[in-house]
């Protein structure tokens, strides 16, 4: 097996035994867990290392005590929240190219999802905080077991080959791209917050999450390209998890829930770990796959409304993210051409 093969197969497997782990016992957001299984073994890396695990944990304890207090003492107080909810996102956004993998985004994640839940019991921000904790855990133990389970010397190697270089550390933009780019995120993010507050959209917290979270890496998320991608990245997630969802509503069996998210895995992760551009838009689909599915089995006979309107929310989140970043960037572009012209011309003047 190529190396990109043992990685395909360790994110099928690994992603296919949390959910069998996580659906089976089903503990609150259990369906979370296998999520954050696909984000950690979809990346191209070896294990990260405990230490770094660690970083990501605190990362997250750090989002969710603000979400908390945030829930707690100012999600009452709108003129207090929102004005509190841009500083929080600026700063995330800004040390973005200085935080561990995937930590910006868990970070945003539990920034927005505790208050929103904090929205309809207090008590119940407490609960979406520890289950969220407890997922993070289960998915860097999955990460941890599945790398020792399968690790990257299975590869046949090519003894005429190169041997494969660590890849370095990723380069930190300067102070003012950083800015720029925490600014366009941290107005995307906080735009959402405010509608969503506004007009008390607690029952659609689905696309309030995911804008958040296509908003949560600055350094590749606040490109219009890349938010394209994102976007396709979801309708093809969409499209999978309806083909599956009709099949487990033919053949409502717990094995056939297995044996399903296999065979969607290894489609998704040969994709993924092909190295081609569009493999990032694939491991985006892959987990709006993982979230739509977990969030809608085990429901009442009403699912199959609820579930295209979680289709639905997915679908808007990414559109406004496009739309969004359009707008803010046209913005700052335009007042940077304005402040040129207007230098030129006291330059001329003087």
């Amino acid at each position: 097996m190529t190396l990109a093969n043992v990685r395909a197969l360790r994110l099928s497997i690994g992603v296919t035994a949390s959910v069998a782990l996580c659906y089976g016992v089903n503990w609150p957001l259990a369906y979370m867990a296998p999520l954050f299984v696909a984000m950690f073994l979809s990346m191209p890396l070896p294990w990260i290392g405990w230490k770094n695990a660690l970083a990501i944990v605190r990362r997250l304890c750090v989002g969710l005590l603000l979400g908390l207090v945030v829930a707690e003492y100012f999600v009452r107080l709108p003129l207090v929240c929102i004005p509190l909810y841009a500083l929080i996102f600026f700063y995330i956004f800004y040390n973005d190219a200085k935080a561990p993998p995937l930590a910006t985004v868990f970070m945003t994640m539990g920034v927005a999802m505790v208050p929103i839940i904090g929205m309809q019991a207090a008590a119940a921000a407490h609960m979406i905080a520890f289950y969220l904790l407890v997922n993070m855990l289960t998915g860097l133990t999955f990460m941890w077991l599945f790398h020792v389970l399968m690790p990257n010397s299975m590869a046949k190697v090519d003894p005429n080959a190169a041997k494969p270089q660590r890849p370095g550390p990723k380069p930190i933009p300067s102070r003012e791209e950083r800015a720029r780019l925490a600014l366009v995120s941290t107005i995307v993010a906080t735009s959402a917050i405010l509608i969503f507050y506004s007009f008390n959209l607690v029952q659609y917290s689905l696309a309030m999450i995911y804008i958040c979270m296509m908003a949560g890496s600055p350094t590749t998320n606040a490109s219009i390209k890349v938010m394209k991608a994102n976007s396709k990245a979801c309708l093809i997630g969409g499209v999978a998890v309806i083909i599956a969802f009709n099949l487990l509503v033919a053949v409502p069996k717990f094995w056939f829930l297995l044996i399903l998210c296999f065979a969607v895995a290894l489609i998704f992760s040969q994709r993924i770990m092909a190295g081609k551009p569009s493999s990032a838009a694939w491991s985006s689909g892959f987990t709006t796959f993982l979230v739509l599915l977990g969030s809608s089995t085990g429901v009442d006979s009403s699912a199959s409304s609820n579930f295209y309107l979680r289709i639905a929310q997915v679908l808007f989140a990414g559109l406004f993210c496009i739309l969004a970043i359009v707008v803010v960037e046209h913005r700052i572009q335009k007042h940077k051409a304005g402040k040129r012209w207007w230098q030129l011309g006291r330059l001329t003047a003087s």
